[in-house]
């Protein structure tokens, strides 16, 4: 979840604008406007016969590891200052300095008005923030709006898209990061010193930033050098006879050599590094890096099967050498009115080699840009198209029945003349008629859900902040060669 790309509150809204710029809720108070759609939610578009049906998008993060996402959330967003990030080695080290603040924390007044005051009123500013939606008063909300009013945000919204968001990511990942065997070590060398990086249009509330991490958590753990079962027995077969035949052998070497050929045919394989970049027009950059430093928090709540941190710290050498890098940047960029060097920057990382796009992802953001300017959306797409690589992938979630309005001109009785066009219908005209041979479509949804554990996730943040499930249609690209 984002905030909308443009300041700029002149325009007269649409009854059926993108629910982006007002998130839906399950409770019974108040509500900003919902889009809805009588598309049934299991229904495919029409073109998917030419779709990639390997691309599963059904299967989501084990739950403990979406416990714990939302604990990141919760950790990073709920408290103010950063302090409790840290790791508790450090904070033991300081332990007069906690003793010498305990003590003025007796004298100056009571600990739990204290403790009420280290916490945001959530349910005061998520009724601020609902309060300035329902007015369409995007940049009170957003753009202008101060630390707290941002994390009060993040915290009630995208929490949930987040756990919406990573089983889609966990699938994309498999699509654009390959394995390399350390087998050959030119190719590992190469791989482990380069980075693929993830492009976030709108991305700067954090759900796709916190979401991309726990579904690298859960690539990485589950990750598997495919080898054929035929070379795996043959190598065990040789070195079961190798042993057998020398009897002269020392002990020792005979388990030096079963232990090498076992863990050869089960090698881990090597993969790069994993780089965020998140986009957005309003100043997100403080929950950016609250998040971006929880992700790497020891102190944050995990659990046997997950432990904390989601991720190993970034500073961390010994993780290093185990775990690929995961990097969080943030860049406050509007981008239809974002010059060519800019988007060049953003996209092609100075064309290095160690460091490519692989993913952009537009999530609950593109209606916006074209419901702002229907021509600069289309330019930025096109734009886009230009600086990425082949095989690129481009993912697009937004709410179900998204359409935008064009404005024709006046009529012979002066009434403004107005088309409504289907997001999705802008999208394909755009990337596959206006760009064509540029991009194919490897899926496209028109409605699904995606639903909580309601009955086992545990997300306590303060009243109004409760997670909710996510209505959304997907559509998946993938940039081809000309």
């Amino acid at each position: 979840m984002a905030p909308p790309r443009s300041g700029n509150t002149s325009r007269k809204p649409n009854k059926k604008e993108s629910s982006k710029k007002k998130p839906s809720s399950s409770s019974s108070q108040a509500q900003p406007r919902r889009t809805t759609s009588k598309t049934d939610p299991n229904h495919h578009h029409h073109h998917a016969a030419h779709q990639n049906h390997e691309l599963n998008i059904s299967t989501t993060i084990p739950l403990t590891l979406q416990q714990l996402l939302l604990n990141v959330f919760k950790t990073a967003l709920l408290t103010n200052g950063h302090n409790y990030l840290y790791n508790r080695e450090e904070t033991k080290q300081n332990d007069d300095d906690d003793a010498a603040a305990a003590t003025t924390t007796e004298a100056t007044g009571d600990p739990a008005e204290q403790q009420q005051q280290e916490q945001l009123d959530i349910k005061s500013l998520i009724q601020t923030i609902k309060t300035h939606l329902y007015n369409r008063d995007f940049d009170s909300a957003f753009t202008d709006a101060n630390e707290d009013l941002l994390r009060a945000y993040a915290l009630r919204w995208s929490s949930s898209r987040a756990l919406g968001y990573a089983g889609i990511f966990r699938a994309l990942l498999k699509e654009v990061i390959k394995p390399v065997s350390k087998d050959d070590d030119a190719a590992a060398a190469a791989a482990a010193a380069s980075t693929k990086n993830v492009v976030c249009i709108g991305g700067g509330a954090g759900a796709e930033i916190v979401a991309l991490a726990a579904a690298w958590r859960d690539f990485l753990d589950g990750a598997e050098l495919p080898s054929s079962s035929a070379s795996e027995e043959g190598q065990i077969a040789d070195a079961v006879k190798a042993v057998s035949l020398d009897d002269g052998k020392e002990e020792e070497e005979k388990e030096k050599q079963l232990t090498s050929t076992s863990t050869s045919a089960t090698a881990t394989p090597t993969y790069p590094g994993l780089s965020v970049t998140a986009v957005d027009i309003a100043d997100w950059s403080k929950v950016v890096e609250r998040l971006s430093t929880a992700i790497r928090s020891p102190t944050v709540t995990g659990s046997k099967s997950h432990p904390a941190p989601l991720l190993p710290s970034s500073g961390d050498e010994e993780n290093k050498k185990k775990t690929p890098g995961f990097n969080v940047q943030f860049e406050k960029i509007d981008v239809l009115s974002a010059g060519e060097k800019e988007l060049q920057g953003l996209f092609s990382q100075q064309g290095a080699e160690s460091c490519s796009t692989v993913l952009v992802t537009l999530m609950f953001t593109l209606n916006e840009l074209f419901s702002t300017s229907m021509a600069k959306a289309t330019g930025f797409l096109l734009r886009m198209t230009d600086l990425l690589r082949p095989g690129t992938v481009l993912l697009v979630v937004d709410s179900p029945g998204s359409y935008s309005t064009l404005k024709l001109g006046k009529g012979g009785d002066g009434e403004v003349r107005e088309r409504q066009y289907p997001m999705k219908f802008l999208l394909d005209h755009t990337l596959l008629s206006v760009a064509e041979g540029k991009w194919e479509r490897l899926l496209s949804q028109d409605s699904r859900w995606w639903r909580r554990d309601a009955a086992r996730l545990r997300y306590d943040v303060g009243e109004g902040a409760g997670l909710e499930d996510m209505r959304f249609q997907v559509h998946v690209y993938r940039r081809v060669g000309e």
